[in-house]
């Protein structure tokens, strides 16, 4: 699964407008995320309909940065985090993204995308 990257000038409506693109093109969006640091906002768009969201998201007027999504299922409990950003750290995995997509019991399903998946691939065991 790929995820599309938005960077974004910091204003209301930039989502609703990327949201309201999706819908005119019947396209479901999950997961979504955003950040903002006043100036610029970084929106993160997953789809079943990667084809139809990279539309929306063109229609919307902006362009999106492809990032493979790589989840994993991890231990709900303190030290996790820890455990695998240091590995990933340890075999050089420059992190784009890290994001939960989904929780079942004591497990979090967590996404990661890096520059190299092959590698992120490897140090995440999959």
């Amino acid at each position: 699964m790929n995820v599309y990257l938005i960077t974004v000038e910091d204003r209301s409506g930039v989502l609703a407008r990327l949201f309201d693109a999706a819908a005119r093109r019947h396209v479901n969006v999950a997961p979504a995320y955003g950040l903002s640091d006043g100036m610029r906002g970084l929106i993160a768009l997953g789809s079943d309909d990667e084809a139809g969201l990279q539309a929306a998201i063109a229609d919307a007027g902006y362009t999106a940065t492809a990032i493979e999504l790589v989840v994993i299922e991890l231990e709900n409990r303190p030290g996790t985090g820890a455990e695998v950003t240091r590995r990933l750290a340890e075999a050089g995995v420059d992190l784009q993204i890290a994001v939960p997509v989904g929780m079942s019991g004591d497990l979090v399903e967590m996404g990661f995308g890096a520059r190299d998946t092959a590698r992120l691939r490897s140090a995440l065991g999959v």
